[in-house]
């Protein structure tokens, strides 16, 4: 377990890094990912319901325009309950009322007829004398004069079901066509019956044989335009062959003249399909709808138009990987392409179904989100682990305000401040220089008063929102415009000295009286600075390099605090004191505000130096 984690360790480091090759390989992990879940049998579930929900939208938005320009309108002929009632007989034993529809069928003269209806496999002449012959006659006058097509299903070997000799001895070639409709995983009905969902030996679908003789274009395949059309109203049966009764032709062919009509069950529970969008106009919220229509629906898309052809592979391929491209880049342009494509997946979607193109966009969202998901969690991780990180470099040595300010900088800017920069900055060396009998007090003395002069420092230099960097001996180095800039660095270094000068008295009061003679340097340099966070293997140390430093440091020694020692001794013996000496660049920013010269170093910054004068 210890090995896999320094595994994951090293890895999430190198993915914290980041780089070309880093970039690479996530970019393309994410593609193979979202084109391996697009290939997914579950997931076309959520691609198809987008679909249907883009049908839906077109269908109430295209009400006026596209449903008014289909020139070859299906009307369909519904056996529904009130047929059942006004025909007694059982539907086995309607071999007359069928006849007598198609004589009404030749009278009123449609461009087609589709008999979604199901002939008997033998003879019932042995139950009702003669009923063969009530189909018989009809069937044989109908040669030549009526173009219709017989529904056939199948048996229990997925064959095609036998009809009763007699009657297909009647019937032209080409008169019979599959009952079958060809259904999704998710059970919606929403493509033309290919060989996907028909046996060998199957005729082709009702629709398509419709389609054939009314010599409607070639269509291949594809899927049911349900955009097309207003939903199906439908003329009961039995009205019908009360209109024939009648003799009344001219109602007839007011309804079916030239038309392409549908005969079929129209009942609550039987003989329902579910499909993209509701299409029976008696039930305007449910998309279970009668067989009939759906059939009814897949003519209209053969006659008008044609049927909808997805977009090509490679193109959703293509796609697919573009919407990986949120994987790149930072901030708020990362957002708004991400966000941007997110709204805009959709609508080309449904732009693209109005233009008769299936462009399923639930891949691209998915390949989008996750990409945009990913990229967000890997840089929240970054930043959770440059957090550590810094609090664990600057925990204690900067202000807590500032360090709660370092923690809360936006992703891309913390790690840019981390990188090794140079800008300029002031140093501030603080150093204690004991006295005599110092050196006589105990331990747990010398360890009190250093800890008090440690911390006189530290709330000094914090108070400046500047950084300590060492804690170490007799001596306090730190920095003011790293890691958190300052406008004025050298302004904010004299103000803690001073501050440290003020501060003096009572704390040098307090070590006197515990008998802890100490005096105090304090040097004040700025200049250009090197700092940036070191990538060590097992450390990331905060590290800041420049002459300033060093200039500083040396303005600190023991000889500066030599004549304010003596002049103290005239006062009543040898007393602590602070002396604040300030490089040439620090005094020149500051306009030697406060300042005077102090001419025994020509060495030190190009020249002399300056002490600060308490007012």
């Amino acid at each position: 377990m210890e090995r896999l984690y320094r595994v994951y360790q090293t890895f999430e480091l190198w993915m914290f890094k980041g780089g070309p090759k880093v970039h690479a390989l996530a970019f393309l992990s994410l593609c193979a990912f979202a084109l391996l879940v697009q290939s997914l049998s579950s997931f076309q579930h959520a691609e198809w319901r987008l679909y249907d929900q883009g049908v839906r939208i077109l269908r109430k938005l295209d009400l006026a325009s596209v449903h008014n320009t289909l020139a070859n309108e299906v009307v369909i002929i519904g056996i529904d309950e009130a047929t059942f009632r006004a025909l007694p007989e059982p539907f086995a034993l309607w071999h007359g009322h069928i006849g007598r529809l198609l004589d009404a069928m030749r009278q009123a003269k449609p461009a087609v007829v589709g008999l979604d209806i199901v002939l008997p496999s033998q003879s019932y002449d042995s139950v009702v004398p003669g009923i063969d012959r009530q189909l018989m006659l009809p069937l044989l006058q109908a040669r030549g004069q009526l173009p219709y097509v017989f529904a056939q299903t199948l048996d229990e070997r997925l064959q095609a079901r036998p009809i009763f000799p007699a009657y297909t001895a009647l019937m032209e070639k080409g008169q019979l066509a599959s009952a079958l409709l060809c259904w999704d995983d998710d059970s919606v009905v929403r493509r033309q019956m290919s060989t996907y969902c028909t046996s060998q030996g199957t005729n082709e679908g009702l629709a398509a044989r419709m389609a054939q003789v009314l010599a409607a274009p070639e269509r291949g395949l594809g899927l049911i335009d349900f955009r097309r059309g207003s939903p199906f109203n439908y003329v009961p049966m039995h009205q019908v062959l009360a209109l024939y009764q009648n003799n009344d032709t001219a109602a007839l062919q007011a309804l079916f003249l030239g038309k392409p009509v549908l005969v079929g069950l129209v009942l609550p529970f039987e003989d329902r399909l579910k499909v993209p969008t509701p299409i029976f106009a008696q039930e305007p919220q449910n998309s279970r709808v009668p067989g009939v229509m759906v059939h009814g629906q897949l003519l209209r898309s053969l006659l008008n138009g044609g049927l909808l052809k997805s977009v090509p592979q490679w193109l959703e391929w293509s796609l697919i990987i573009a919407c990986c491209l949120c994987w790149f880049g930072y901030g708020i342009k990362k957002n708004i392409f991400y966000w941007t494509l997110f709204l805009l997946i959709p609508a080309a979607s449904l732009y693209c179904l109005w233009l008769g193109h299936v462009l399923l966009p639930a891949a691209l969202i998915l390949a989008a989100k996750t990409s945009y998901v990913a990229r967000q969690a890997l840089e929240g991780r970054r930043v959770s682990h440059q957090r550590k990180r810094l609090t664990q470099a600057f925990a204690g040595h900067v202000n807590p305000k500032v360090l709660n300010s370092i923690l809360h900088t936006r992703t891309h800017a913390l790690t840019e401040d981390l990188k090794p920069r140079k800008n300029t900055a002031a140093v501030l060396v603080v150093r204690i220089h004991p006295l005599a009998g110092y050196s006589e007090l105990s331990g747990q003395q010398q360890l009190t008063a250093v800890s008090a002069f440690y911390e006189a420092v530290k709330v000094a230099v914090q108070h400046a929102d500047g950084m300590i960097d060492r804690l170490q001996g007799y001596e306090v180095t730190a920095w003011l415009g790293v890691p958190s800039r300052i406008n004025r660095p050298e302004q904010a270094a004299l103000e803690a000295a001073l501050f440290l000068k003020r501060s003096f008295q009572k704390w040098g009061t307090v070590m006197k009286d515990l008998g802890m003679p100490v005096s105090v340097t304090i040097g004040v340099a700025s200049g250009k600075l090197v700092s940036g966070q070191a990538d060590l293997q097992d450390a990331h140390p905060f590290v800041v390099m420049g002459a300033p430093i060093e200039t500083a440091r040396a303005l600190a020694v023991q000889h500066g605090v030599k004549a304010e020692q003596h002049k103290n001794e005239g006062q009543g013996g040898v007393q602590p004191c602070v002396v604040v000496r300030v490089c040439k660049a620090t005094a020149l920013a500051v306009d030697l505000k406060g300042l005077q010269a102090d001419g025994g170093d020509t060495d030190l910054a190009g020249g002399n130096s300056y002490k600060l004068v308490l007012e």
